[in-house]
């Protein structure tokens, strides 16, 4: 699965859901060898939710990935042309 992510330039989503937070360290870290790119999700359903991103991008970081890997750190404009180029 990771390598079709990555292959199509799939981003998998890394939530931050306390009661969820998937996938498991092990299938990121898979994934960031892979190549993949991550988008962070709150999964939030109120504002006061909001504050759990921070876990995602903690993880993240505990796998080495950097902001080029996270679409949810992109401009606009970088994530618009990487849709159209397929980079």
């Amino acid at each position: 699965m990771v390598a079709a992510c990555a292959r199509a330039g799939t981003a998998v989503e890394i939530n931050c859901r306390p009661e969820r937070r998937d996938p498991p360290d092990d299938l990121l870290a898979q994934a960031a060898a892979a190549g993949c790119r991550f988008a962070v999700d709150t999964d939030a359903h109120a504002p006061e939710q909001l504050h759990w991103q921070s876990t995602g991008y903690a993880r993240a970081a505990r796998i080495g990935l950097g902001a080029d890997r996270l679409i949810t750190t992109w401009p606009l404009r970088r994530l618009l042309s990487s849709r159209s180029s397929g980079s």
